[in-house]
């Protein structure tokens, strides 16, 4: 696909603020977002059923799917994949993953270069990835997503920190301010630029086998 051209359908659910959003020729057309806490398919399916119906669009003009592969919440990312895959399937639609917090890089590109996404990930660890933004505001990754020890993570001088979880870090981090989630747009908007990771969702922790128990 040409950058910035057709209809693109983003779909972002790595935090607890889901989104959907509808870009036209590389501009936004439309975008909803909702808050909570448990992702749930009935909502998901709501909301983009409403977005096609208040816009005019059908699923058969969709040119690329767009998603936020995270980090962040395992529920959240695996629907993602499994709705976007699932809506590509009759006319073999392009499905692109994006990383969620170069989204959210992007759209905090307007106050900083050098930018800083954080989350909790248990465990007396954080998630964090560490950002550089071109002026045009393209955020690139300095190094691979990494797990650090609450104690240990260093944010260098000039870093603009930011997490979907705000309100849960101002004991590390006191200028981080409200909670920032990545939005489907966003999302939408650099698999247009053409980044594209791999299509599973971006788990920082390894999967943890628990053996059933049995009467």
């Amino acid at each position: 696909m040409k950058a910035e051209s057709g209809m693109v359908l983003g779909i972002e659910l790595s935090s607890r603020q889901g989104s959907v959003a509808l870009l036209k020729d590389g501009a936004l057309l439309a975008e909803k977002t909702w808050l909570g806490e448990r992702v749930r398919h009935n909502i998901l399916f709501q909301t983009l059923e409403t977005l096609l119906s208040e816009t005019g669009v059908s699923y058969s003009d969709i040119s690329l799917y767009a998603v936020g592969r995270g980090p962040g919440s395992f529920s959240g990312m695996r629907m993602s994949f499994a709705v976007a895959q699932a809506l590509a399937l009759p006319n073999k639609t392009e499905v692109r993953a994006v990383s969620s917090g170069a989204a959210l890089a992007l759209a905090a590109s307007k106050e900083a270069r050098r930018i800083a996404v954080v989350g909790d990930a248990r465990r007396e660890q954080f998630w964090c990835g560490f950002f550089q933004c071109s002026e045009n505001g393209t955020p690139e990754l300095s190094d691979e997503w990494k797990l650090v020890p609450y104690e240990e993570l260093v944010v260098p001088d000039g870093t603009l920190v930011v997490s979907p979880e705000a309100e849960r870090l101002t004991a590390w981090f006191p200028k981080i301010g409200t909670a920032r989630f990545p939005l489907a747009s966003d999302v939408a908007m650099l698999a247009l630029r053409g980044n594209s990771e791999l299509l599973e969702p971006l788990y920082m922790h390894p999967p943890v086998f628990i053996e059933p128990k049995f009467g």
